[in-house]
């Protein structure tokens, strides 16, 4: 298991909740802060998934 210490940026913007990781350089929206968040650990997992699939992972992460 990865366990990675990142800052959550949220603000809203209209109607949108918006949800950052500035280290990663991943954002998600919902309509609500908790929603916004829970969409983002999403894209998170996503992105690690087809990373770690590509073996390009490793390589990510010491980038950022």
């Amino acid at each position: 298991m990865l366990n990675l210490k990142v800052t959550i940026e949220t603000w809203q913007k209209g109607r949108w909740f918006l949800a950052k990781i500035p280290e990663l350089d991943f954002v998600a929206q919902g309509r609500t802060q908790d929603e916004a968040k829970a969409n983002l650990f999403e894209v998170v997992k996503i992105q690690f998934d087809e990373r770690r699939e590509q073996g390009s992972l490793d390589e990510y992460l010491s980038e950022c």
